[in-house]
């Protein structure tokens, strides 16, 4: 049965905020402005029926196309928004309706300040309080970028119904962050797994495992994070569009998942044999390729953002 946002609304007591709430983190306009890197080029690409992919760079965007308007998963960088937006008009000359934010991180959800003049932008109440009580920089590519905050926020679970279509965005758990959701197209069977799943080839000469990111600093969980793909697994769907890396299948998302379970034990195995931290970095880089080597301890970067929060793994896999 088709179900309103209103409906919903009021059934899991959604949290709604007023529209257009926009901060400034990390610093200022002026510094913002002067560390601006240029947008690289973005392309877009059928999935199934109406819905498509925007990539290039960021995070993938899903586009799904209604004769009521666009619905977007994710919107990238805070620069990549004009080539977002000329993109969505290749495929449709509707307005964007709503934007379904993945997670906070500034490759999927630094569009919403300039989204928030268009369309409302859901996400889970973990994503906006992130947002909004920052434990550590967030911008890990620009620092100053204007800050977007979800106007509606939900706790389990939200549909959306837009031209006789239904999508729905779901929390199982943590996982990547503490605020990871999963939007799925039930019409389609597809499901957008946000960065709760990565679809980049993994070396065959290399013990299974993931080029994951478990952001402690925002919730993120490296032993709850299977237990949530458990929940997504529980989804009627055949296609995948992974947070980063191609379209992918049920069945490589079931692989992933075993990936993630076997690097897990076995790093939580050598925690508890008494490893010290270097040698469980020196596993990680060689076997998982997580790197370390050169790192900074802060602030937050770019390849050594798994590195940058060890510490917070090590404690907890101590535990397990």
């Amino acid at each position: 049965m088709t179900r309103s946002v209103t409906s919903i609304m009021k059934r899991i007591r959604l949290s709604v905020i007023l529209l257009g709430t926009i901060v400034l983190g990390g610093g200022s306009p002026a510094l913002y402005a002067q560390k601006v890197k240029p947008a690289l080029p973005l392309t877009i690409a059928p999935v199934k029926d109406n819905l498509y992919v925007i990539t290039g760079e960021g995070g993938n965007v899903a586009v799904y196309v209604t004769s009521e308007g666009v619905v977007l998963v994710d919107d990238m960088f805070y620069r990549n928004y004009d080539d977002m937006v000329a993109k969505v008009a290749t495929v449709s000359d509707r307005p964007i309706k709503y934007v379904l934010n993945t997670h906070q991180h500034d490759d999927h959800a630094g569009g919403n300040a300039k989204m928030l003049g268009i369309a409302n932008v859901i996400a889970h109440e973990n994503v906006r309080k992130n947002l909004e009580h920052i434990k550590q920089p967030y911008y890990e590519d620009t620092p100053g970028t204007p800050i977007g905050l979800p106007n509606i926020t939900f706790s389990r679970e939200l549909a959306v119904s837009i031209g006789g279509k239904e999508i729905r965005t779901q929390y199982f758990g943590r996982g990547h962050t503490g605020g990871d959701v999963v939007v799925y197209f039930p019409d389609l069977k597809v499901v957008h797994t946000g960065d709760l799943y990565l679809s980049f080839p993994r070396p065959a000469d290399k013990p299974r495992g993931a080029g994951i990111y478990v952001d402690y600093a925002q919730g993120g969980s490296f032993l709850e994070w299977t237990r949530t793909l458990d929940g997504v697994l529980a989804l009627d769907f055949d296609i995948v569009i992974p947070g980063h890396g191609p379209v992918k299948t049920r069945q490589d998302l079931v692989r992933f998942r075993g990936d993630v379970e076997a690097m897990r034990d076995r790093i939580a195995a050598l925690i508890k044999s008494g490893a010290s931290k270097q040698q469980v970095l020196t596993v990680f880089e060689m076997d998982y390729g997580w790197k370390s080597t050169g790192c900074p301890p802060s602030p937050p970067t770019g390849g050594c953002l798994q590195y940058q929060q060890m510490d917070s793994l090590i404690e907890e896999l101590r535990g397990k």
